[in-house]
């Protein structure tokens, strides 16, 4: 099962982007398909084959890849401390 265009789209606008090509959804959906195989592979690897993964998982698994994202509850939180 795909992600649809009209899916992209929204997402896209909500990135600021007026209008994407057909040629530039497909090769977003490999993209999606490529990193979601790789958070899950790491995930996989990380939590010793269990079935339920939770959403602490996901981030251990994205700073595996050194990405960093900002939760929700730490929003506006500083993380560097003063000295």
């Amino acid at each position: 099962m795909n992600i649809t265009k009209p899916s992209l789209q929204r997402i896209a606008r909500q990135a600021g982007i007026k209008s994407m090509s057909d040629a530039c959804v497909d090769i977003i959906r490999t993209l999606l398909h490529t990193k979601t195989a790789e958070i899950c592979d790491i995930l996989i690897l990380q939590n010793n084959c269990t079935k339920t993964i939770m959403v602490d998982d996901v981030y251990a698994a994205l700073q595996t890849l050194n990405v960093n994202l900002a939760r929700s509850d730490n929003l506006g939180q500083s993380v560097y401390q003063l000295k």
